[in-house]
């Protein structure tokens, strides 16, 4: 009876864990993120804010807008991604299924398939000192993982065969749709003096699943319960707000700061008790046995804070001694109101300082209503009522730093960029939905201008650093047993985490 109310709890408290996975609510400067959505931003490594020059200015800066030209940008980048998982025991050793295996060798690495993250974007000037614009941006993150129920490895006569896999009780799939429509506004209060602010409405659908122990005992497979977890949350509001000021003609200084509401909703529970059979092989013949099945709609509310963030940028540019904006029949039209710095400038340099207030995330909030009940092999047993998890996140600061350089005006443009944000989390608290370690990145892009169309190129490649507990982690599993707290003794985040990313974009900005 016990033995169940672990199961559900921990399925509970890991899926958010999971789910945050798939939430960087922000997708530029969050902490969450690696920092660039937008192809030519991800050319610059994300220092853009004081540049801002594409129709993505609706939701990276709309102060920017009312300084460009009409546009409409459709941009995407693919995105491939690779995450390794060593877990390790208290000794610092790797870490068998149970004493009837043998460690495995190596590092468990998650199943992420290449994932096209798109950006949509528009914007309009009404007049010389007004503009609007509308952007929907996802979260700069891949999509998907898919971390294996099995891993081959010995047992204790020394043959291969499948065990549980040793990140079975944090994750084992996750995936996401993740969408942020973004409505925006600008006004130049003088020429050299703009201020935008921003609607932002969050639309989030998640699913995902892990291992619960629900025995209480996460040293061992026995009576392992895997629970996917979905849920849909249609309005989660936000705003963005900046500053764009120049007090020279060579230099662009910017700010903005984002907020958004936390992310709510109830989410449904699927889930399968004596998932392995005796041997630590996946039981192909009982999973499915109502008996050991429980499928419960709007069985939780789940609740994650979204972190504040501010950014500010500092840019310098070289003009051009000939300006050949003359030359662009849509620039010229907004009468010297707008600006183009393939026309007009030689090169450009950005710095872009970010804060992320990710101390804001203690825990991820789960709270299962009164009375309910799971089904474990013909019997049932309630769950615990608060089955949150700690995430103990600290705060995130970043530096961008990245240019272009006009190479023929009006027609190739080349750009380079490199970034640095701090850890996120203490190692003791490293988990496998967010890579919260030390990020650093470089990258290159190009731009082609054909006529009216900007046709914009650009790769990236993500360092991420090594989260590393040596086994003392400090996550436990929820445990069915009330008089341990509803705590396993073991900790189920033990272990090293590694990780990189590599991507590439590909953009068309129509101007008019």
């Amino acid at each position: 009876m016990t033995l169940m109310r672990r199961a559900n709890p921990f399925l509970f408290g890991q899926f958010v864990g999971a789910l945050v996975s798939t939430f960087a609510v922000t997708a530029l400067a969050d902490g969450l993120d690696t920092p660039a959505g937008g192809v030519v931003q991800m050319g610059r490594s994300g220092a853009w804010l004081a540049r801002a020059d594409d129709p993505l200015s609706a939701f990276v800066n709309p102060a920017a807008m009312v300084r460009n030209a009409n546009g409409v940008h459709l941009g995407t980048h693919l995105m491939f991604r690779n995450q390794c998982f060593t877990r390790l025991g208290e000794d610092g050793q790797p870490l068998a299924a149970s004493s009837t295996f043998l460690p495995p060798t190596g590092a468990l690495c998650a199943d992420l398939p290449p994932f096209p993250n798109p950006q949509v974007g528009a914007t309009f000037r009404i007049g010389r000192t007004v503009a609007v614009g509308f952007a929907v941006v996802g979260p700069h993150k891949s999509g998907k993982a898919t971390w294996p129920a099995t891993v081959d490895a010995p047992n204790k006569f020394g043959i291969t065969v499948p065990q549980p896999s040793g990140s079975r009780y944090m994750l084992l799939d996750d995936e996401a749709l993740l969408a942020y429509p973004t409505l925006s506004a600008a006004v130049a209060l003088r020429s050299n003096l703009s201020l935008g602010a921003g609607f932002v409405w969050g639309i989030a659908k998640y699913g995902f699943s892990n291992m619960a122990a629900v025995t209480g005992d996460a040293s061992t497979f026995s009576n392992d319960m895997k629970a996917k977890i979905s849920g849909f949350d249609g309005f989660v509001p936000g705003f963005v707000v900046s500053a764009l000021y120049s007090p020279s003609s060579r230099l662009d200084l910017a700010a903005t700061y984002r907020y958004s509401d936390a992310i709510r909703s109830k989410a449904d529970l699927y889930a399968q008790s004596n998932y392995y059979d005796s041997k630590g092989q996946v039981n192909t013949v009982g999973i499915e046995d109502p008996k050991n099945v429980t499928d419960l709609k709007g069985a939780a509310s789940f609740k994650f804070v979204i972190p504040m963030e501010a950014r500010v940028g500092v840019r310098y540019h070289q003009p051009r001694y000939q300006s050949m904006s003359g030359g662009q029949a849509w620039l010229t039209k907004h009468a010297g109101a707008a600006r183009d710095g393939m026309s007009e400038d030689l090169f450009d340099v950005e710095l872009d300082l970010t804060w992320s207030h990710t101390s804001a995330v203690k825990n991820i909030e789960i709270r299962l209503a009164e009375g309910t009940q799971l089904n474990v092999g013909g019997t049932t047993a309630p769950a615990p009522v608060n089955a949150d998890v700690p995430r103990n996140w600290r705060d995130i600061m970043g530096v961008r730093l990245g240019g272009e350089y006009v190479v023929i005006p009006d027609l190739v443009a080349v750009r380079a960029g490199g970034f640095f944000e701090t850890q996120g989390v203490d190692d003791a608290f490293l988990s496998l939905d967010f890579q919260q370690a030390l990020k650093a990145g470089m990258s290159v892009g190009a731009t082609v201008r054909l006529a009216m169309l900007d046709v914009s190129l650009g790769y990236m490649h993500t360092f991420f650093g090594t989260l590393d507990n040596a086994g003392k982690g400090l996550v436990h599993g929820l445990s069915g047993v009330e008089s341990a707290g509803f705590r396993t003794p073991e900790v189920i985040n033990g272990g090293r985490l590694t990780g990189r990313l590599d991507e590439v974009a590909l953009g068309v900005t129509a101007h008019f």
